[in-house]
């Protein structure tokens, strides 16, 4: 409709300035009595080009208003919804709920320090969400620019529900989710730079000797890490402990953990990080850092 509006314009535009030239020339034929009928059929047909040039655009215009008014009611009329199966959760279980086929799903937890997480619905409306830490979250969906209504949702521990309930030395034994021999072949075999490209590593044991805590936070009994290793600050790992431990800042730490998925985290300066993470079944604190 744009264009029909554009060329219609254009074929106004050019059969006003035929009219006025074929009238002028009328006229300084009619002064020097010349034969007419020439300039008269001229005028003749610019009129009626200016008038079916005219109607194009009113036409044009009409379409245009319309389409836009159609776009404004449709975005208007455009609703994100979202909806828990549960808003509490007792136990380490998988979060699901529907929401608006292809929306994204937020999870925002109430405490500063807790870790955001965000999953998409299926074309379906079905989502799931298994790698959220124990905590308060508020949580709505996005689409297109439209946001839903908030829920809340609780989770209440970070373990399976069938093992028994972890003490809060950070020394106890590991849970069976940890495979000790697969932890010690993906800290031989892989590197830091291997573990921060994808979340294709959830699920995997992974064992780190040396750590060192660069920030320890402690909320309802949970723990969060952040560590480095190879003394290099760059190479960070979250780490997430259903517990209390004695690791703060600046202390060494040996943990032995599953990988969930990369965690991202406000920086000091403002900026934002990416950097993978582990669910840990034991952290060991092994030292000080005397500098």
């Amino acid at each position: 409709m744009e264009t029909l509006g554009v060329l219609s314009f254009l074929v106004f535009l050019i059969a006003i300035l035929i009219f006025i030239i074929a009238t002028i020339g009328w006229i300084f034929k009619k002064i020097k009595g010349k034969d007419l009928r020439k300039w008269k059929k001229t005028s003749i047909y610019s009129i009626v080009v200016v008038f079916l040039s005219f109607a194009l655009l009113l036409f044009a215009g009409i379409k245009s208003t319309s389409a836009s008014s159609n776009d404004e009611s449709v975005n208007q009329n455009t609703t994100v919804s979202v909806s828990l199966y549960r808003n509490k959760v007792d136990d380490v279980t998988t979060v699901k709920g529907t929401a608006t086929p292809g929306s994204t799903i937020h999870f925002k937890p109430t405490d500063k320090d807790g870790i955001s997480d965000t999953v998409k619905a299926n074309k379906n409306g079905k989502f799931s969400d298994e790698y959220l830490v124990s905590g308060k979250y508020t949580v709505y969906a996005t689409y297109k620019g439209h946001k839903s209504p908030k829920s809340q949702l609780t989770i209440t521990e970070y373990k399976d529900s069938d093992s028994s309930s972890s003490s809060n030395d950070s020394s106890s034994d590991t849970s069976d989710s940890y495979n000790a021999t697969e932890g010690e072949n993906n800290a031989e075999k892989y590197t830091y730079g291997d573990f921060v490209k994808s979340d294709d590593w959830v699920g995997k044991s992974y064992h780190i000797s040396k750590a060192e805590v660069l920030q320890a936070d402690e909320t309802d009994g949970q723990t969060v890490l952040l560590v480095y290793t190879d003394d290099d600050p760059d190479h960070t790992f979250m780490v997430a402990y259903d517990g209390k431990t004695a690791a703060v800042e600046d202390d060494y730490v040996d943990i032995q953990g599953v990988f969930s998925k990369r965690q991202s985290y406000d920086t000091k300066i403002g900026g934002s990080n990416t950097v993978p993470s582990l669910v840990a079944s034991k952290i060991t604190v092994t030292g000080k850092d005397s500098d």
